[in-house]
């Protein structure tokens, strides 16, 4: 089993462009969305051409009901139908419960979770047949509950949830599954330091290579028998149990 007719969320940079190159091929024709990643968009479409995948790109605010509705219009007149959809796209900024506003909140949750939720409702609509997937990537801390990122991780959870109700719903023509990656990619706040500090504190003591996401996208795809899944890839972190109320490995 493969994807064929694909659209895929924040795909210009980091995570996206490479579940992108990941899935592309001949006979392949993959929907481009970004936002405020142009240039580096353009550059991953010609990438891709080459090796003779068909591209289309569409710039979109994923927090605009009008944004997202003219998403799903373009990919139709592109795609004529869906048969992939990686909800990818994540606004992670760090707020908590003292100090979060009502912008941070209604910011992530829009971004994270109802344009998830909407382009879900539009994708399943827009399928033939039943080999059709949807593949959320969520993050590892929904296992690993911390009072950090506020907003980002309650929008992060009802992702998680949405995987879970979405697949009830949409089985059997729409397998939907979730990925929760850990230390992956440094992200903009975070010195090469306090990266290779948070990978190293996990119980394999490495940063999770990129392709393995990609392999994880590739394995849900082919294989007919997985829907409302998590897969947490993340060396472990999410198990991490050494609490301050566990020292030296006793209770």
């Amino acid at each position: 089993m493969e994807a064929n007719k694909i659209i895929i969320t924040g795909a210009a940079t980091r995570m996206g462009a490479a579940i992108a190159k990941k899935l592309s091929g001949p006979k392949v024709e993959i929907v481009i969305h970004y936002n405020n990643s142009k240039i580096k968009a353009e550059k991953l479409k010609k990438e891709l051409i080459k090796n003779k995948t068909k591209v289309y790109l569409i710039k979109g605010d994923l927090s605009k009901e009008n944004d997202l509705k003219e998403i799903i219009k373009f990919s139709k007149s592109k795609l004529k139908f869906f048969d992939c959809l990686i909800n990818n796209a994540s606004l992670f900024e760090n707020d908590n419960l003292k100090n979060f506003t009502s912008k941070s909140w209604y910011d992530h949750l829009d971004i994270n979770l109802k344009a998830p939720a909407y382009l879900t409702k539009e994708f399943a609509k827009n399928t033939r047949g039943r080999n059709n997937n949807i593949i959320n990537i969520i993050d590892q801390r929904v296992f690993k509950l911390t009072p950090f990122f506020f907003s980002y991780t309650l929008s992060k959870t009802g992702l998680y949830t949405l995987t879970k109700t979405s697949a009830m719903s949409l089985s059997p023509y729409v397998r939907v599954n979730g990925i929760a990656p850990g230390p992956t990619i440094r992200n903009k706040r975070q010195s090469e330091k306090h990266f290779k500090n948070q990978y190293l504190a996990t119980p394999l003591k490495h940063q999770v290579n990129v392709n393995e996401i990609c392999n994880a996208v590739d394995f849900f795809i082919k294989n007919s028998s997985i829907t409302g899944q998590v897969l947490a890839i993340d060396s472990g972190q999410s198990l991490n149990w050494q609490t301050p109320d566990i020292i030296k490995g006793k209770e």
